[in-house]
């Protein structure tokens, strides 16, 4: 070649061009496999789809006890003016509806009055029917012996 022409031998460049390079690749392909991923449409899930869960029993001696010192205990709190009659009203009222839920499966712990009151249990309704007025009642009436043993006998008669 001669000294005047415009033509150069062979360029190479750096090692550290032809990483980045690749990098920017593969960063290019993860970016366009993750939204992939994120945007395909999800399986839905219905009851059809659940796992079968085996049924579990429940000793009802058990939980019986356990409710009737929940009870006991409710009543210990009001006696020691832990809690005003009104709340006492409303443990016993939430106990009784957690006995049903746990025991016998029936979920009267996220029922109102009304959706009870369509239920076939009659001695459930009648008790917290009963309770009512005195939850909501701020110049505290209520007979909290009485409320506590009729939620005892509630539970040991299921």
């Amino acid at each position: 070649m001669s000294e005047g022409s415009s033509f150069y031998g062979p360029f190479y460049y750096s090692i550290v061009w032809t990483v980045v390079g690749m990098a920017f690749i593969l960063l290019a392909i993860s970016a366009f496999v993750l939204i992939f991923f994120i945007t395909r449409k999800k399986k839905i899930r219905s009851l059809s789809t659940l796992k079968i869960e085996a049924p579990k029993t429940v000793d009802l001696n058990e939980l019986k006890t356990k409710y009737l010192g929940l009870i006991d205990q409710a009543e210990r709190n009001y006696e020691n003016h832990m809690i005003k009659a009104s709340v006492a009203h409303q443990h016993f009222s939430l106990i009784v509806r957690l006995f049903y839920a746990e025991g016998l499966g029936f979920h009267a712990d996220i029922m109102t009055l009304t959706d009870l009151k369509n239920s076939f249990k009659q001695d459930l309704v009648d008790l917290i029917e009963h309770y009512y007025p005195d939850e909501f009642n701020t110049l505290e009436k209520g007979s909290v012996k009485e409320a506590a043993e009729m939620a005892r006998e509630l539970v040991r008669k299921q």
